[in-house]
């Protein structure tokens, strides 16, 4: 048929094609459990979609057909959606069982976070004898204790967003933070949504290719390099080990609530001028500059009072440990 034909045929398979998603609507649940008591419980928000798109397909010596993705789940409505049709039928493309998704690779030292706070950086991926994961901070996948198992991890971050984001994973686990305990960690792991096709275990851009296994003695390393949401890629060196009585406000001026943590690392930037990290590179995978192996998770630090960044970090091994879980292999 003719273009200009084709085009109004779409427009009237198009809006039977919205007419129908009365009949199917479409219910997208998150399975959640609470943080305390593990009570699960679901969550559904309806969304209004049509049951096929509608297109134009190329047909033969200049000629148009009518292009109908029937998508999954909608196979009992195409009778409906293509009544009267019949003398059209030899120029409809016809595709059934349509399932459209992005063709997401995931790498890390982007944008990631919980869909409630602002965001963090997707430090790497781990994995033990079930699935592979992805890994960042507590705050920045679990906010801070505030979430459900299942909840939704988002790329860009929602502060990034500027309306586009992709469901990229959601939360599978997390290591509480504590008011009491002073030998915990900020860190939180979760699965990959449908979304994310493939990812990178072990190249960081700008960085290079790291080795599958952590560093094993914490006072080796002196010089190391991360990539962040926030201030990319930048190198430092390790200013102090072993720092007790690190305490970090997770909540507010009005409202703190103070972790204290025992055994941790911090760095400094090269030059100390130069901040290693800021605001938003919480979950970075810090990576020995001399033998490329990840050897600690950022989460946290600040200025001292001659303006020099302080950043904080969890030693990596104890972090595998705390999770269960191992770097790609």
């Amino acid at each position: 048929m003719k273009l200009s034909s084709c085009r109004d045929l779409k427009r009237q398979v198009q809006a039977r094609a919205y007419e129908l998603a009365a009949d199917a609507i479409q219910q997208r649940s998150y399975r959640m459990r609470k943080i305390k008591d593990r009570q699960k419980r679901q969550v559904n928000t309806v969304e209004l979609t049509p049951v096929a798109a509608v297109g134009v397909a190329p047909g033969k010596r200049g000629e148009f057909k009518l292009a109908v993705r029937l998508f999954r789940g909608s196979e009992a409505c195409r009778e409906k959606l293509l009544r009267g049709l019949g003398s059209h039928m030899r120029e409809i493309d016809l595709a059934t069982g349509v399932r459209y998704r992005p063709r997401l690779t995931l790498t890390a030292g982007g944008s990631i976070g919980h869909y409630k706070i602002t965001a963090g950086t997707l430090g790497g991926f781990v994995e033990d004898d079930s699935n592979f994961y992805m890994m960042s901070n507590n705050h920045v996948f679990a906010n801070s204790n505030q979430c459900f198992g299942g909840d939704p991890i988002m790329q860009p971050g929602p502060v990034d967003a500027d309306g586009q984001q992709i469901l990229v994973g959601n939360l599978h686990e997390w290591y509480p933070l504590s008011k009491i305990s002073r030998n915990g960690i900020d860190a939180a792991i979760a699965t990959f949504s449908d979304a994310v096709e493939f990812f990178e275990p072990w190249d960081y851009a700008g960085i290079g290719t790291i080795r599958k296994a952590p560093v094993a003695d914490r006072m080796s390393v002196t010089r190391v390099i991360k990539r962040g949401r926030t201030t990319g890629v930048t190198r430092g060196k390790v200013s102090a080990f072993e720092l007790d009585g690190v305490q970090i406000n997770y909540g507010s001026r009005s409202d703190p609530a103070v972790v204290t943590f025992d055994d941790q690392i911090e760095i400094v930037g090269t030059p100390a001028s130069r901040d290693f990290s800021a605001g938003g590179d919480s979950g970075s995978f810090i990576i020995d500059r001399d033998s490329m192996r990840v050897y600690a998770l950022l989460y946290g630090g600040g200025p001292d009072a001659n303006g020099i960044d302080r950043t904080l970090a969890h030693f990596m091994p104890d972090v595998l440990k705390a999770m269960k879980v191992r770097i790609v292999q």
